[in-house]
């Protein structure tokens, strides 16, 4: 079996390829592409949550399908993000830690949905977070004001958070804050704001989308609309802080295994100074900010219907990587090690007549899948050779279980680590030498790790051998000690 997607990588022509023909204007879709950072998986009611409110999510899981097993290229934003406009792996398109002012962008060069669609006549618009340099110098965007990603900075002292607000924290968060470092982590404000959500940043975001609808009527458009929450600030004003009795929010079964690696980091130290009620608030607040989320989404779904081009536009919701949740302790994203928590997100795909509604997809899905998906819907090819394939097939009824899936994750000039996940197992190769072994199917909160069990060695011999391939057949230069 091809680990890729049963086709060859033909990745020395990528600069020299051509975008398939200008598709008919009847056949030209829109594309209302929609990005939260740091979601869980699993923090939406359709994905079974039973807490957290999120009808508008619920209504397009409700309306479309929904990937149970997708996985981030890399649980960080600015790799995910370039393999989600490429179709490519990090160690691929080049992008494999996170952008700042002081690391390139992506390359202009490199072929990208936006690029195929902008050949064929779609106008592109990004409002949001891009985290991928100046956005000006692709060609779908020249032009546009230059908004290099910048998170809000720390303003010192008191009970003062990353958004200059006075954060109202309950007594567990500032205990926890009391007691803190501050080695490793600067989001340790976790609690209630004075600002209602209509004067947040992703409400500025949405409404500067909607305004871009009312201008883009009658043109076939290609609009990312990219939320910031709920990555830190951790911080949610009300309705959405008291929506969430925090007594009834439960804890993670498996909040009391971690890996001595992950003992060093800041997700777990800051959690355990948390503690139980400590853990709730954060969860409260999380909650919150996906709620905040979930309502600015059901203003684009409305502005869509209000343009009468609901039936006419493909909606994709996605993040970029996850978030701990309370999982093994640990709060925010830094781990050492790739836990589920981290690497999977939500998928979700409608187009109302074209996309069965009410399907659940087993097959594994991953970042480098949506660009050759969105293109496959469109009618159009992607403008290089890609690592990821269209999810189409899996949404029309095939499945392929077999599938398996990838993440990576650099380390440092000389450390690094890659993943291969089935929907059995979980191998993580780390050149440190703390790799690890999961049985997903018995064990899905990771608390096993198997890598040493004599039982266990022809699953993880298999495994490595597949990522080996996978990193050959991908051009990665990385290798792998046996």
């Amino acid at each position: 079996m091809n680990l890729i997607g049963n086709r060859r990588l033909f990745l020395k022509g990528i600069a020299g390829a051509l975008a398939a023909p200008l598709a008919s204007a009847a056949s030209r879709p829109n594309v209302l592409f929609i990005i939260s950072d740091q979601f869980h998986y699993g923090s939406y009611g359709a994905a079974g949550n039973p807490v957290v409110k999120t009808p508008n999510l619920d209504r397009l899981a409700r309306e479309g399908v929904q990937f149970e097993h997708a996985v981030c290229a890399t649980p960080f934003c600015s790799p995910t993000r370039a393999s989600f406009l490429t179709g490519l792996y990090p160690h691929k398109h080049g992008i494999t830690y996170n952008v700042d002012g002081n690391s390139p962008g992506l390359d202009p060069h490199l072929p990208s949905t936006e690029q195929v669609l902008f050949e064929n006549g779609y106008t592109c618009r990004q409002f949001g977070k891009w985290h991928l340099g100046d956005r000006g110098t692709l060609a779908p965007y020249a032009g546009e004001p230059d908004e290099v990603y910048r998170e809000p900075g720390r303003k010192k002292g008191g009970d003062v958070g990353r958004n200059g607000l006075v954060v109202h924290m309950t007594g567990a968060v500032k205990q926890a804050n009391a007691k803190w470092d501050g080695q490793g982590a600067a989001n340790t404000h976790i609690g209630r704001i004075d600002r209602p959500p209509e004067k947040t940043q992703e409400s500025r975001i949405t409404d500067q989308a909607i305004a871009e609808l009312d201008r883009l009527a009658g043109k076939p458009f290609f609009l990312t609309v990219s939320l910031p929450a709920p990555h830190a600030p951790w911080e949610v004003g009300e309705p959405q802080y008291s929506m969430y009795n925090r007594s009834e929010i439960p804890l993670p079964a498996n909040r009391d295994f971690v890996e001595p690696m992950d003992r060093t980091t800041a997700a777990w130290r800051f959690g355990q100074l948390l503690g139980p009620d400590g853990m709730r608030e954060y969860l409260g607040v999380y909650y919150g900010l996906i709620s905040m989320v979930d309502w600015n989404i059901g203003r684009l779904l409305d502005a869509l219907q209000r343009h009468g081009v609901e039936r006419d536009t493909l909606v994709v919701f996605t993040a970029d990587h996850g978030d701990m949740h309370g999982g093994h302790g640990m709060y925010d994203k830094t781990t050492f090690s790739m836990y589920e928590e981290t690497t999977r997100v939500p998928l979700i795909w409608r187009w109302p007549g074209r996309i069965a509604a009410g399907k659940t997809v087993r097959t594994q899905a991953g970042s480098c899948d949506l660009s050759p998906t969105i293109l496959d819907f469109l009618g159009l090819k992607p403008g290089g050779a890609v690592h990821g394939l269209s999810l189409r097939p899996f949404m029309d009824g095939r499945e392929d279980e077999g599938r398996p899936i990838f993440c990576e994750r650099e380390r440092g000039r000389d450390g690094f680590q890659r993943l291969i996940r089935t929907l059995e197992w979980k191998y993580v190769y780390a050149s440190n030498g703390a790799s690890q072994l999961y049985n997903l199917a018995k064990d899905p909160g990771e608390t096993r790790n198997l890598l040493k069990d004599p039982q266990a060695r022809p699953v993880r011999e298999k495994l490595h051998g597949q990522l080996e391939a996978w990193m050959r057949e991908t051009g990665d230069r990385r290798r792998m000690a046996s």
